[in-house]
């Protein structure tokens, strides 16, 4: 939530805004976050299988096998780096996400701060 800090003729005090969203920017930055640490557990995960798997099939004797080990750990690799990209997407929405939610309640609290300090709205409170 963002607060509004009014003074003027008969009004003091923080006036807080956007308490009506559902969704909290500083949740959506946090979850932005915990998402990129997943991203790079994930790169650390796929490199340690590919390379298993590529040091297999240069340490077995087998023509075909090694050949088999290769090709899997190439298709291994690209599902490894299709996952890594799709967790960045979601980072990246999550952070745009944040950012909007939280220009929306700067633009509410502006606009708060714009009425209560209307002067038609002093008047009919008494106030001016």
């Amino acid at each position: 939530m963002i607060g509004v800090a009014v003074t003027g003729v008969g009004w003091k005090g923080l006036v807080g805004v956007g308490q009506g969203f559902s969704v909290r920017a500083s949740k959506l930055q946090v979850g932005s976050q915990d998402v990129a640490d997943l991203q790079g557990s994930w790169q650390v995960l796929a490199d340690s299988a590919v390379t298993a798997m590529d040091a297999m099939a240069g340490s077995v004797g087998h023509t075909d096998l090694a050949a088999a080990l290769s090709q899997t750990a190439g298709k291994g690799n690209k599902a490894f780096t299709d996952l890594w990209a799709a967790y960045g997407h979601v980072c990246d929405g999550l952070t745009s996400c944040a950012a909007t939610y939280t220009k929306a309640d700067q633009a509410i609290a502006a606009s708060a701060r714009a009425v209560y300090r209307s002067e038609p709205l002093l008047r009919w409170l008494g106030r001016t």
